[in-house]
C-alpha cells in the first residue's frame, strides 16, 4: 500500500509542474500584453506639440491710424554760434533739455506732429538761467516696412525758437532742421528711440542787458533719447 501511494505521488509531481509552469507562462504573457496595452493608450493620449517650421511671424502692420505722443531728454550743442556771439563772452553755448511730442502716425511709412522743447543753455554766467524754447513742426519717413519692431526713419522740423533769462523772451526767430533716428517696439503701446539732428536757426538781434548782440544764423546739433506711447483712433 506504501509503495503504491509513493508511485502515485512521484507520477503526479511532473504533470504539476507542467501545469503550474504553463499557468506561469500564460500569467507572463496577460501582464505582458496587458503592459503593452497601456503603453499603448499613454502614447496616443499624449498631446502632440507642434514642431516649429521656421522665425516668428513679423509683427501685424498697423492697420489703423495711431495717436504717438512722449518725451526726450535732448543734449544741444552749439556747433555755429554766429553774430550772436560776436561780442564776448558768447552768450549762446551747449545744454541740454526735455521735449514732448504729440503727433499721428499713419498705417503706412509717415508720422506728422508737434514738439515743444526747452534746454538749459550755457551762458557764461551773462544769464542766471539761459532758457532756449523751440516750437516746431515734425515729420517722420520711416524706410522699412511697418512689420518689423524696429524702424530707422529720416526727420524733418520747421518751427520757431525763443532765447531769454529764466523763461523771458530776450530774442526770437525761426529755424529748420533734418536728422535720423530708430525707432523700437517694446510692448503693443510703448516705443523707445534715439534721434540725431542738424538744425539751422536764426535769431533777431537783441540787448543782452551789457551789450548788443547782433541777429544771424546758428548750428545746432541735437541727441534724443525717445520714449513714446501710441493709442489707436
Amino acid at each position: 500500500m506504501c509503495g503504491h501511494r509513493s508511485s502515485e505521488t512521484d507520477f503526479a509531481s511532473p504533470l504539476s509542474m507542467r501545469a503550474y509552469t504553463d499557468a506561469m507562462r500564460r500569467v507572463v504573457s496577460l501582464v505582458g500584453f496587458a503592459l503593452a496595452s497601456v503603453a499603448a493608450v499613454a502614447a496616443a493620449s499624449e498631446p502632440m506639440i507642434p514642431q516649429s517650421t521656421g522665425p516668428e511671424p513679423p509683427l501685424k502692420s498697423l492697420a489703423r491710424k495711431y495717436w504717438q505722443a512722449g518725451v526726450a531728454f535732448t543734449a544741444e550743442f552749439v556747433a555755429f554760434a554766429g553774430p550772436i556771439c560776436n561780442q564776448t563772452p558768447c552768450i549762446l553755448g551747449s545744454g541740454g533739455g526735455i521735449a514732448a511730442r504729440v503727433g499721428i502716425r499713419t498705417h503706412g511709412p509717415f508720422y506728422v506732429g508737434l514738439a515743444y522743447e526747452f534746454s538749459k543753455q550755457d551762458a557764461r554766467e551773462i544769464y542766471r538761467l539761459a532758457v532756449l524754447q523751440q516750437l516746431r513742426f515734425e515729420g517722420r519717413y520711416y524706410l522699412l516696412d511697418v512689420r518689423r519692431d524696429t524702424q530707422p526713419y529720416l526727420l524733418g522740423t520747421l518751427g520757431a525758437v525763443a532765447y531769454g533769462n529764466e523763461w523771458s523772451i530776450d530774442t526770437g526767430g525761426g529755424g529748420a532742421g533734418v536728422g535720423i533716428g530708430t525707432e523700437t517696439q517694446l510692448s503693443k503701446t510703448t516705443l523707445f528711440g534715439v534721434a540725431l539732428t542738424y538744425r539751422a536757426l536764426y535769431t533777431a538781434a537783441f540787448f543782452d542787458g551789457a551789450r548788443q548782440r547782433d541777429a544771424g544764423p546758428v548750428q545746432m546739433f541735437g541727441l534724443e533719447l525717445v520714449l513714446e506711447g501710441r493709442d489707436p483712433f
